[in-house]
């Protein structure tokens, strides 16, 4: 039976500070810190309360203790959800767009670490039927998963599995790149996240276009923890434990569907914070530092306001 999604305990959190020089005292110190950078930069919102803090903890902890880069991170979430609000906006689960995209595809936690200390993330493709798949809707989905993240999880790295068994030229015909860069940018520099690897599994021949994108949009760092299966899962299952896999994969973490409705009762579980957190976004016209070409960020024309991280 799949369990619900808790943060890790006491010493977990532990294992984690000792491994980017933290204890208690830091990260209060660090905490504070952000919020008298966040309240000193014009263009940033006033955000408060213990959910805030937890999230600027999480961000810290992502970015390896380093405040600079958690700075930089944390600027351009905010700058992303003023300037490609399509993908870092209308985070409702309870919008007939969000309602569509858990029909079509999932993306969620499971509840148990690794010995390491490590999160398994499993997505799948939940229908051979690609008449409803929209991409870029799967994507948001994602990015608000990573947001419940950063205010309850605590993990080292992220181990995604993406279950391609259901997967069709039907969806290959609706991926764009830039489309999956965008999501690229908004996963890996405003949300930080740090991929230990992405095992891609089930994957059939026609998956290569699919695969091309994937490792176009990553970083060629990141692009050798890409590692492809076929339908033989027996060298895949040497690299996760099997707790931390759902039944169908030949674990015992609950069935891919149980874990699946329990996360998204906790997406749900979420949904006033969501609808209140639309507002805290950049305001650009506040910015006080220069522009970037977007290219710096995406690879395509454009341009945003340069991130102030003084």
């Amino acid at each position: 039976m799949a369990k619900e999604f808790q943060a890790p305990g006491k010493d977990v959190v532990q294992k984690i500070w000792q491994e980017f020089g933290l204890n208690e005292q830091r990260v209060k110190e660090s905490v504070e810190a952000l919020k008298n950078w966040l309240a000193k930069e014009p263009h940033l919102p006033e955000e408060s309360g213990s959910l805030h803090e937890a999230r600027l903890e999480r961000w810290l902890i992502r970015c390896k203790n380093s405040m600079e880069r958690t700075k930089q991170s944390i600027d351009l979430y905010y700058t992303l959800k003023s300037l490609s609000p399509d993908m870092m906006c209308d985070w409702n689960p309870r919008s007939k767009w969000y309602q569509n995209a858990i029909k079509t595809m999932c993306f969620f936690p499971m509840p148990e670490l690794t010995p390491e200390g490590d999160r398994i993330i499993l997505v799948k493709y939940l229908t051979k039927d690609a008449i409803n798949y929209v991409p870029e809707d799967n994507y948001k989905m994602g990015l608000m998963t990573l947001e419940v993240r950063m205010c309850e999880e605590y993990c080292f790295r992220d181990i995604v599995i993406f279950d391609m068994d259901n997967y069709t030229l039907g969806h290959a015909s609706k991926i764009t790149f830039t489309a999956a860069k965008i999501a690229e940018v908004c996963l890996m520099k405003a949300f930080n996240t740090r991929l230990k690897a992405l095992h891609i599994i089930n994957a059939p021949s026609y998956a290569e276009v699919f695969i091309a994108i994937i490792k176009a949009v990553f970083s060629s760092k990141l692009t050798s923890r890409i590692f492809v299966h076929g339908r033989d899962l027996t060298e895949f299952r040497n690299h996760v434990p099997r707790m931390c896999l759902p039944d169908d994969l030949g674990g015992t973490g609950g069935s891919l569907q149980e874990n699946w409705d329990l996360w998204l009762k906790k997406l749900d579980s979420y949904h006033d914070w969501f609808l209140q957190h639309e507002n805290f976004r950049s305001d650009e016209s506040k910015r006080i530092s220069g522009v970037i070409d977007s290219g710096d960020l995406f690879g395509f024309d454009g341009s945003f306001r340069r991130l102030n991280v003084d």
